[in-house]
């Protein structure tokens, strides 16, 4: 497990900083509006994403139940795959074709372009087509490594094509400064690491794809919960992205992409939590009928999460506005997105320590509390961030991101509970 951690926290360092490193010659080199659209697709890949979020976690959980279960654990495994295979890119191009087509409507009826042509909007849109009908099958292959305890090799796949796909999309971009460049390099990489990640899963389950069969009965007897799952699961992630879409459809798209700047930041602060989540995930599933030591794995990881965020914490109000000035080397932006990312740090530390109790819940299945969690959350959004976002701008959505973590933590405290009188 501690080979694990480290190395998740060895790939979340660099899928987080790649980004925020590359983040400057972006806008450097398309300017402040078309840096806007960039953020736009990046949202778009984000809320388009949320389609799999209970899948993953869910596949996750059964290939650690039945990965490790001999030879026949693992041929049922290649099946799961096998099947899931289709169902995942068949959606992933249905979906990406879609939207395509939607393209011209949501770029005139959404989007504040504040002067750019409709056709960027356009462009834009195709791109994160594009992207997405590539990538997302690319989640697939990554639950069953994580599942399958693959994660040194995965995270290197993925540290590799975060590497590419930003370092390497900064130089593209300032030596071809144009939206368009920007989206043919990431459809570029996006392809190729779901290529090498699905080499790499078919290889770590040592059994050749024609082996494997489309196992009907298999995919029926776990529809029920990879749907129970899905569902809570897309909620409680639609809500984490909800912010977002309300900024785009209700701000200028340069003030948008100040807000996925701070964005950005702060969802690079959660990478430092993440890695101890996916590392002790199929721990926890592992220890589902071994209440001791469920209880002290939770209570390391409440241990570790709080020393994380305090330094954190620590580290950004000494040296925060040094750093974004290093970082961004521009005054006026800076002083835009401070305030805003200060805010939203207050919702990651929240979000932070509610994982804990969320993998409590996905470990006994209480699929029920995290469904009526993501709901309350998701209504409160929709009632709450529409009036901030019009008295407040950017920093009144950062509020509501504040409170629908508030709402989260608050309910997922009933672990502790249980280890109080435990």
């Amino acid at each position: 497990m501690k080979k694990n951690i480290l190395a998740h926290y060895a790939g979340a360092g660099v899928v987080a900083l790649a980004p925020i490193l590359a983040l400057p010659w972006y806008l450097l080199a398309l300017g402040p509006k078309q840096f806007g659209l960039v953020g736009f697709v990046v949202l778009l890949q984000a809320v388009l994403g949320l389609l799999d979020a209970g899948m993953s976690q869910a596949l996750v959980r059964e290939v650690a139940l039945q990965f490790h279960a001999g030879p026949v654990g693992r041929h049922r495994t290649a099946d799961l795959l096998f099947g899931f295979e289709r169902i995942y890119w068949g959606f992933a191009l249905a979906v990406g074709l879609l939207m395509a087509l939607l393209s011209p409507t949501i770029a005139s009826h959404w989007l504040a372009l504040d002067g750019l042509a409709p056709d960027a909007g356009q462009v834009a849109l195709y791109g994160a087509a594009a992207i997405f009908a590539v990538q997302f099958p690319g989640s697939l292959y990554r639950s069953l490594l994580v599942g399958a305890q693959a994660q040194i090799r995965l995270n290197l796949v993925m540290m590799a094509g975060a590497l590419l796909r930003h370092l390497g999309g900064a130089l593209v971009v300032t030596t071809w400064p144009s939206l368009a460049t920007y989206l043919l390099w990431h459809v570029a990489i996006a392809s190729a690491e779901t290529l090498v990640r699905a080499l790499l899963a078919w290889h770590t389950l040592a059994v050749k794809r024609r082996a494997s069969r489309w196992n009907l009965s298999q995919m029926r007897s776990l529809a029920k919960v990879f749907a129970g799952m899905s569902a809570a699961t897309l909620l409680g992630a639609l809500t984490v992205q909800i912010d977002k879409m309300i900024v785009s459809k209700m701000v200028l798209i340069e003030q948008f992409g100040y807000y996925m700047i701070a964005t950005t930041v702060s969802a690079g602060a959660l990478q430092l939590i993440y890695p101890l989540v996916q590392a002790a995930l199929p721990r926890a599933i592992a220890l589902k009928d071994d209440p001791a030591a469920l209880r002290r794995l939770s209570l390391k990881l409440v241990q570790l999460v709080g020393a994380i965020t305090l330094g954190s914490a620590l580290t950004f109000a000494l040296l925060g506005d040094w750093l974004l000035m290093l970082w961004l080397k521009d005054l006026v932006v800076v002083q835009v997105v401070r305030p805003v990312l200060s805010v939203l740090l207050i919702g990651s530390v929240l979000n932070a320590f509610y994982n804990v109790g969320y993998i409590h819940w996905l470990v006994h299945q209480r699929l029920g509390r995290i469904f009526q969690v993501n709901v309350l959350a998701l209504v409160l959004s929709v009632l709450v961030i529409p009036p901030l976002v019009g008295g407040y701008g950017i920093i009144g959505a950062a509020a509501g991101w504040v409170a629908i973590n508030l709402i989260g933590f608050s309910l997922s405290l009933g672990w502790y509970k249980h280890v109080s009188d435990a």
